[in-house]
């Protein structure tokens, strides 16, 4: 794991090196001390083995008098820590620079890396609350030429935001950095980060827009990282135009130079996508032996994205060749892997809505004040006055203090909406996935003398009554079953939650149960959704089933995807033994008679 924590640091450090100079030298400065950290400081982008052997001979010198030069030491320390796979200790390096480096400079640079060592740790809403006030910071630097670092900081913001999904916004950086005129690397890492924002939003592409951003890379001298992934972006695209010959061409052109780059994402991912084209192609030995090496580079990856493309690759060749064990098997490993990635979008998706969310609060919290500011103002006024307009001056009064309440209910209001939104599903009034995992990690954190029952179920067939009757039968179905299953008694000292989490998947956290008091409540759930009426706007009438798996903390660990996968599969293993019925590993399967 360490070193695919290493690589992934590696390839976020190389994709937006630039020069950093103590500009500031003052007095006591030392101009070879000068130019070796300049030296190493260069060197940890071409050679960065070589960078970090050499950069621990600084920390045997004595701290230079000039402040400058000790805080440019201390970068070189924070990135040395990075790809040395030490992201907390770079970061707890680098973070007083980004607060207090005597150069404003310097602070930007060392606010950016800080910002991409949290991105590699997965810590997405400390990060994008310290690019919120980087970019703030810098605003729309409106100058001819913005000085480096706030390209720095723009080139930051293109990046972290591809990595979060929000495409809309890398895009917005990147062809800010572009209208900048930038020269050699960071311009090919931002039209790398543009391909990569067009194709995630669907944008309108062509092949002559890829040369260009090709050649725009080469003319930089760029020949790792970022020309890989603006590859990997192109054979995507020439194969969402049909042109799979193409596609699969470019990939065995480039494959060579990813792997030279020896940066284990990219790498896995190059062959994860040769993999699905050749299995396109109908090539299945080639794309068997690509998909293998794909799972083989993902062990230690911190994204779950090249192990299951490759898992699913691997399992359609099994299906074809009629080896249904091995298909079973690479099955299961791909749902785990995407399970694994639908998990890491879905805590990027809720960390940007929190600190969306916290800005809002902000906003709304200044402006509550400039009223009151407002308010104190015309108190003031007021009392000036007292004497010759005392009524008028009540009434103002009387009138601001209103609009302070109104105002406040209005910001209670919205504040209390916006967090009932972003726990609840608007369909079914059951909360939604995201909310359901806190209150589900709360409560397993809470109750770690006593079991937690989790339960999963999903409707038999119901992709039927989306082909037959239409989606909307479909939402009907899902109210339907929702309100059957809120209106099943809960037993006295039982607390449970009930969640969707996608699709007609559905889940009940009881905490306080019994594996038999869980078994029941869970038989219980399934008669009533097998007695419920669903009735169409047509008149018609439909009956539905669903199918559960019930299990505990008794029986698997107390993390909850240990759960969801335990609950999974005596869920399909209800499935399989007929649908409309509970399976638990514990207790004999209840089926409803009719």
């Amino acid at each position: 794991m360490r070193a695919g924590i290493v690589a992934s640091l590696l390839g976020v450090v190389i994709a937006i090196a630039t020069p950093v100079r103590a500009d500031n030298p003052g007095d006591g400065t030392d101009p070879k001390l000068e130019a070796e950290m300049q030296r190493l400081y260069d060197l940890r982008t071409s050679d960065p083995q070589t960078f970090v052997a050499q950069s621990r001979s600084l920390e045997d010198l004595a701290a230079p008098t000039n402040l400058g030069q000790r805080q440019f030491l201390q970068l070189l320390a924070a990135n040395r820590l990075a790809l040395e796979g030490r992201a907390t200790e770079a970061i707890a390096a680098a973070s007083p620079l980004a607060e207090d480096a005597e150069d404003p400079d310097l602070r930007l640079r060392a606010g950016a890396f800080v910002v991409n060592m949290q991105a590699a740790t997965r810590e997405f809403e400390p990060a994008l609350r310290r690019l919120g006030a980087l970019l703030q910071a810098v605003g729309h630097a409106t100058d001819p030429e913005p000085r480096d670092a706030v390209l720095h900081v723009w080139d930051t913001a293109a990046i972290f935001y591809n990595q979060l999904g929000q495409h809309g916004l890398a895009a917005a950086y990147a062809k800010r950095l572009l209208e900048a005129s930038p020269s050699g690397r960071r311009r090919c890492n931002a039209v790398v980060q543009l391909a990569i924002a067009a194709l995630g939003e669907g944008s309108a592409l062509d092949d002559r827009r890829f040369e260009a951003w090709h050649a725009a890379c080469v003319e930089a001298g760029e020949t790792s990282v970022a020309l890989g992934y603006l590859g990997l972006s192109q054979a995507r695209f020439l194969a969402s135009q049909g042109r799979l010959d193409d596609s699969l061409g470019l990939i065995a052109s480039r494959l060579g130079a990813i792997e030279s780059t020896r940066y284990p994402r990219l790498v896995a991912e190059a062959y994860a996508l040769d993999a699905e084209l050749l299995l396109s192609a109908g090539r299945l030995d080639e794309a068997e032996r690509q998909a293998r090496e794909a799972v083989r580079l993902s062990a230690d990856l911190p994204t779950g994205l090249p192990a299951a493309m490759a898992e699913k690759v691997l399992y359609e060749i099994a299906r074809r060749r009629g080896d249904a064990v091995a298909a079973l098997a690479h099955l299961q490993k791909h749902i785990e892997a995407s399970r694994a990635l639908a998990e890491e979008r879905q805590i990027k998706d809720l960390a940007f809505r929190t600190v969306q969310h916290e800005a809002l609060q902000r906003e709304q919290a200044l402006s509550l004040a400039e009223e009151q500011h407002r308010v104190l103002g015309l108190e003031a006024e007021v009392a000036k006055a007292e004497s010759q307009a005392m009524v008028l001056g009540v009434t103002l009064l009387a009138i601001t203090v209103g609009g302070l309440g109104l105002w406040s209910i209005r910001f209670f209001r919205q504040e209390r909406h916006f967090r009932r939104i972003s726990q609840t599903d608007a369909l079914t009034g059951f909360v939604n996935r995201q909310h359901f995992a806190l209150v589900a990690e709360s409560a397993l954190a809470r109750h770690h003398d006593h079991a937690v029952m989790l339960v999963s179920f999903d409707l038999d067939h119901f992709k039927r009554v989306n082909d037959r009757h239409g989606h909307l039968a479909g939402d009907a179905v899902l109210r339907t079953v929702s309100r059957v299953v809120q209106q099943v008694p809960v037993p006295q000292g039982l607390q449970r939650v009930l969640g969707r989490l996608g699709g007609e998947e559905f889940a009940l956290l009881l905490e306080g149960a019994t594996p038999d008091a869980a078994f029941a409540h869970a038989e219980a759930c399934r008669q009533a959704i097998a007695r419920a009426e669903v009735r169409l706007d047509d008149g018609a009438t439909l009956e539905v089933t669903a199918s559960f798996g019930v299990t505990g903390t008794h029986e698997v660990s107390r993390r909850l995807r240990d759960l969801l996968v335990a609950s999974d599969r005596m869920l399909y293993r209800a499935k399989h033994q007929g649908r409309n019925r509970v399976e638990t590993s514990g207790s004999q399967p209840l089926r409803d008679a009719a």
